[in-house]
């Protein structure tokens, strides 16, 4: 139904122009009435007419200047002027404001009918247009998306030029000023124990998992997460904070499990430099091919210790408990499947992490030692040049980076 809304300070003229003609029948609903031009401007911005009748000579503000100001407000709504006016003057002025018609008092129910038959086919052209924008707007947004999602497919896997490269990452304004955040996510299809007898579309479930990323990250000024492979999501994010990025990945695990009943499996960096992100997420993939090669209780295992790194009397028996298996038995296979014993992938996770937390110039060293689990500064850097050659400050002077 089209809303109609009347405006005349005579009771008279209201009630006729109400009972005027069969409206239900041209699908219009009369939704108000105004006595006066600033009732009918307060009015009509609550109900939001389709079409007005409007008097000139209204008392606190006459027809012309309410008209005026619903051409600010209300730019879409037809007004018709129905007045006892014929002053040439007030005609202009109308003309001028774009007024639909301008009747004058009597008016015969004849003219009337076919002015607003009239409006309400203009209204249904503007309609129609206003749809046909709205959908060409929507396949341009899609379509653009889609684009964009090439693109960072196609940058992140080292298929595009330099050349093209730069002109697309302008064009998409991906600038990501700043350190970068990058991480691979890798849904798992397979409904939680609490909803055993249902599956994702995996479609359906990129698509949710995608959601959760933009919704926790929408705050950042760039951010963005595509489809970079089979069953595999990509995640890039400028950094703000790299405390806040270091433990975005444990709640992000926790609400996609919490809200969608799924695990995922994720690896992230931490990026200095723009053009370093193909390489790096080539190194991701490698190691989420790695963990989704693992057996079960083995991933569940790495998951753990990538998640409580931080506790420092974190031990092997304390981690099988959790598992419901022996020590023993899960030393055996970390090191038939990781290479390594458990001491040792503990240890090559917190190093890792401190060297994430080393890219933030603002963390002292003392509070990194205590971020990746270990009870002493002196401890926690006589561990990391045995990893990785060099003192946690020498590192941090050479600008070295994994």
């Amino acid at each position: 139904m089209w809303k109609l809304m009347i405006a005349d300070d005579e009771p008279r003229i209201r009630n006729g122009l109400r009972k005027a003609l069969p409206w239900e029948e041209k699908e219009i609903e009369v939704v108000a009435e105004a006595e006066n031009g600033l009732e009918a401007l307060d009015v009509a911005q609550q109900v939001r007419p389709d079409l007005m009748f409007v008097d000139i000579n209204m008392p606190f503000m006459n027809g012309l200047e309410l008209i005026e100001r619903l051409k600010e407000v209300l730019p879409a709504c037809i007004v018709i002027v129905i007045s006892g006016h014929d002053e040439f003057s007030y005609a202009q002025r109308a003309v001028r404001l774009n007024v639909f018609d301008y009747l004058l008092k009597p008016v015969q129910r004849a003219d009337l009918s076919d002015i607003v038959d009239k409006a309400i086919e203009t209204l249904r052209k503007d309609l129609m247009e206003q749809r046909h924008t709205e959908w060409m707007s929507n396949k341009l947004q899609a379509t653009s998306s889609l684009l964009r999602e090439d693109f960072m497919k196609g940058w992140m896997t080292g298929t595009l030029s330099k050349e093209r490269i730069q002109e697309e990452r302008a064009f998409y304004g991906l600038h990501f000023p700043g350190q970068i955040g990058l991480m691979l996510i890798k849904p798992l299809g397979k409904i939680s124990m609490n909803v055993p007898n249902k599956t994702w579309d995996p479609q359906l479930l990129e698509f949710a998992v995608k959601n959760i990323w933009e919704e926790m990250l929408q705050s950042e000024s760039t951010s963005i997460v595509f489809h970079l492979s089979k069953g595999m999501l990509c995640g890039i994010t400028a950094l703000t904070d790299i405390s806040a990025w270091m433990t975005f990945q444990v709640e992000f695990e926790r609400i996609v499990a919490a809200y969608l009943g799924v695990n995922v499996l994720c690896v992230q960096a931490t990026v200095e430099q723009i053009d370093e992100l193909p390489q790096q997420t080539e190194q991701l993939i490698a190691e989420i091919n790695q963990a989704n090669s693992l057996t079960p209780i083995v991933l569940m295992t790495k998951k753990y210790l990538e998640t409580y790194y931080y506790k420092e009397d974190l031990s092997l028996s304390e981690v099988a408990e959790h598992m419901n298996v022996n020590a023993n038995y899960l030393s055996k296979l970390l090191k038939k499947e990781l290479g390594r014993s458990f001491v040792d992938y503990l240890t090559e996770v917190r190093i890792k992490k401190a060297i994430q937390y080393l890219n933030d110039p603002t963390s002292k060293m003392y509070e990194i030692a205590e971020k990746v689990g270990y009870h002493t500064q002196h401890y926690f850097s006589h561990t990391f040049k045995k990893m990785t050659g060099v003192s946690p400050m020498e590192f941090r002077k050479r600008g070295d980076h994994v």
